[in-house]
């Protein structure tokens, strides 16, 4: 949170100062910013403002402070500087000619959220800006669990858990036949010290299935856009022991080792078909070309290749 600054009375005794010996009849200078700025949590943010005189100047007093609070951030007075930990100018090396009075905030926070005031005076005039602040946070991978952990029973009640940190959001829930579980669960909503939001969320499964045992959990903002998602599959009994937990990885390639027990010996018998075919055209057409005292019967080759066949089906 924001504390008061004790530093915020001589700021307003130079602004007001400053104000009284500036002519109010005709505008000089212009502070040009925007009126939006997004920050995100843990990362710099820039709030950008320039000062556009109509003739060049020099800053004879600055002040950044948080609307709510009235706390003061930054400030320039008397040729000295005086920042808050936190907030600093954008250019390192900045002085009272350099009309880029842009404010750094160095490591954004949720609670850095809300409106800025931006104060300056100068030798040919002044002029005051207030910009806004967003902040959001992006959210943690989501972990996922279950009780029980294994040896789930058919037709048992089970609960899944998915936690996640950010910015306040929602979690939905779909199973793998793709159908929206969200109503079966409940949503725990916690705010931490540094202004996260800790997302967690029960499903509860009243009858576990097998043939329906994957889950997923997909972490959305308040807008309902989806920012992260995670899978889970419960371990069922099998014959006394719990499922692999690869079987998922597994469910989902067509590569696992039931497709190949049976695909390889297809494929070498298949080869070999071809093969002989091939040797059988080829010398076909050999004895129609150069007719041969001793003709081969194709009957032969025919037959050689079911024995081939058959000796690899019983082998396979």
């Amino acid at each position: 949170m924001f504390v008061r600054s004790s530093k915020m009375t001589s700021s307003w005794l130079f602004l007001v100062i400053c104000f009284v010996f500036t002519s109010a009849s005709e505008k000089f200078v212009n502070l040009v910013c925007k009126n939006e700025y997004h920050g995100v949590h843990g990362q710099k943010s820039l709030l950008e403002c320039i000062v556009k005189p109509i003739k060049p100047c020099i800053i004879t007093g600055l002040t950044w402070k948080i609307v709510r609070g009235d706390v003061t951030l930054l400030e320039y007075h008397g040729d000295k500087i005086s920042p808050t930990p936190g907030f600093t100018f954008a250019e390192p090396d900045w002085n009272n000619r350099n009309l880029n009075v842009s404010l750094l905030l160095t490591n954004t926070k949720m609670e850095d959220e809300g409106e800025y005031e931006c104060v300056v005076c100068t030798d040919r005039g002044d002029d005051i800006i207030i910009v806004n602040l967003s902040v959001t946070a992006k959210y943690t991978s989501p972990e996922m669990s279950s009780i029980p952990e294994n040896k789930v029973k058919e037709n048992e009640a089970v609960y899944i858990f998915c936690n996640s940190t950010g910015q306040h959001g929602m979690i939905w829930w779909f199973n793998m036949l793709g159908q929206n579980c969200t109503n079966d669960s409940r949503l725990d909503t916690k705010i931490n010290k540094d202004g996260l939001f800790s997302l967690s969320s029960k499903l509860t499964v009243e009858k576990a299935t097998s043939n329906n045992s994957y889950y997923t959990c997909n972490v959305l903002s308040v807008t309902g856009a989806q920012k992260e998602t995670a899978s889970f599959q419960l371990q069922f009994e099998t014959n006394g022991q719990e499922q692999d937990p690869n079987t998922l990885e597994q469910a989902t390639s067509p590569d696992n080792a039931a497709i190949t027990n049976w695909l390889a010996p297809v494929v070498v018998i298949g080869s070999l078909i071809v093969g002989l075919l091939i040797a059988l055209l080829f010398c076909k057409r050999r004895t129609q070309r150069r007719p041969n005292d001793h003709p081969t019967s194709n009957a032969y080759d025919i037959e050689a290749v079911k024995e081939e066949i058959e000796d690899l089906n019983s082998t396979g």
